[in-house]
C-alpha cells in the first residue's frame, strides 16, 4: 500500500526507497501533501488556541482565536501557504539534484522519476509539523485587546505587529519546548538531506560517498533560494 510504503521512509529508508525506485509513484508525494496540509491545519488549531482576543464589547473577557471568524480567514491563508511552499520547495530540491547529479555524471534516467522520489522525503516536513504543534500546545495562552490585533493583521501596521511579536516572545522565550522549536528546522534539514541522498543511490546507482556529498551540496544550496520562505 502507498501510505505504507510513505512512512517506510521515515523508518526504514533503505528498504523504503529501494523499492520506491523501482517505479516512483506520483501519488506517494501528492499524499505526502494531503497529510502535510492536514497536519498544518491541525498545528494552525493549536497555534490559534493560545492566542486570546479581547471581546469587542469591552467587557475584558477574552475568547481563544479559534472562536472568532478570524481564525477561518487565517486556516485557509495557512493551507493556501502550505501547498505553495510544498510545490516551490519540491521544485527548488528537484532542479538543484537534476543539475548536481549531470554535473557529477551520474547514471542517466528519466527526470520525472527523480522528482517523485525525491518527493517522498518530504514526509520529513510533516513530521516537523507534527512535532511542532505537540510543543506549542504545551505554550501558555497570550492576550491582546482586538484594536491590536486589527491593526496588526488587518491594516498592517508594522509598529502593531512588532508589539505583538515581542509579547509573545516574551512569554513564550523562556519555554524549554519553545527552545527546542526553534533547533527542528535544523533536525527537519538534515533528515530530509540524509533520505535524499538514500533516494539517489538507489534511483541513479550514486555511491553512498557521492550521494551524501551531492545532498548536502543540494540542501545547503536550496537553502539561499527557499530561505525567503523561511523567514
Amino acid at each position: 500500500m502507498i501510505i505504507q510504503e510513505i512512512f517506510r521512509v521515515l523508518y526504514s529508508p533503505l528498504k523504503a526507497f529501494e523499492e520506491i525506485a523501482k517505479a516512483p509513484k506520483a501519488k506517494g508525494p501528492l499524499l505526502i501533501l494531503f497529510i502535510t496540509l492536514l497536519t498544518s491545519a491541525s498545528a494552525q488549531y493549536i497555534s490559534s488556541s493560545k492566542t486570546l482576543l479581547e471581546d469587542t464589547s469591552g467587557s475584558y473577557t477574552y475568547t481563544p482565536l479559534t472562536a472568532t471568524d478570524i481564525f477561518s480567514e487565517r486556516l485557509i491563508l495557512t493551507l493556501a501557504d502550505t501547498v505553495f511552499r510544498f510545490l516551490l520547495n519540491w521544485l527548488i530540491y528537484g532542479a538543484i539534484f537534476l543539475l548536481l547529479l549531470r554535473l557529477f555524471r551520474t547514471k542517466e534516467g528519466p527526470w520525472h522519476q527523480l522528482f517523485i522520489t525525491i518527493g517522498y522525503t518530504f514526509i520529513v516536513a510533516a513530521i516537523f509539523v507534527v512535532v511542532s504543534a505537540i510543543l506549542i500546545s504545551t505554550f501558555p495562552t497570550v492576550e491582546f485587546n482586538f484594536e491590536t490585533w486589527t491593526q496588526a493583521f488587518r491594516e498592517g501596521d508594522g509598529q502593531a505587529q512588532n508589539l505583538m511579536l515581542e509579547k509573545y516572545e516574551k512569554t513564550w522565550n523562556p519555554l524549554p519546548a519553545y527552545k527546542i522549536a526553534s533547533y527542528l528546522f535544523i533536525a527537519v534539514e538534515v533528515w530530509t538531506a540524509a533520505l535524499a541522498a538514500v533516494s539517489i543511490h538507489f534511483l541513479r546507482e550514486v555511491s553512498w560517498n557521492k550521494a551524501l556529498i551531492i545532498s548536502a551540496i543540494v540542501s545547503v544550496t536550496s537553502l539561499f533560494f527557499r530561505l525567503p520562505l523561511i523567514l
